[in-house]
């Protein structure tokens, strides 16, 4: 199985989450549990990528 976030993906959620004031993991878990709410387990998945990828790249 691939992994679902690269290294930088992940040192760009580390600095979202301190940018937000929030602890990564917990908002990590935050972005992946609304997009589970709306979609299957897949799309959800591929969706929190983006997701994450739009909020570290300051659009949210």
């Amino acid at each position: 199985m691939t992994e679902l976030f690269t290294d930088t993906d992940l040192q760009r959620i580390a600095a979202t989450a301190e940018r937000d004031g929030q602890d990564p993991v917990e908002w990590l878990k935050r972005i992946v549990r609304e997009r589970l709410d709306a979609e299957e387990l897949e799309h959800a998945l591929v969706g929190a990528r983006f997701t994450v990828a739009t909020h570290a790249a300051g659009d949210s």
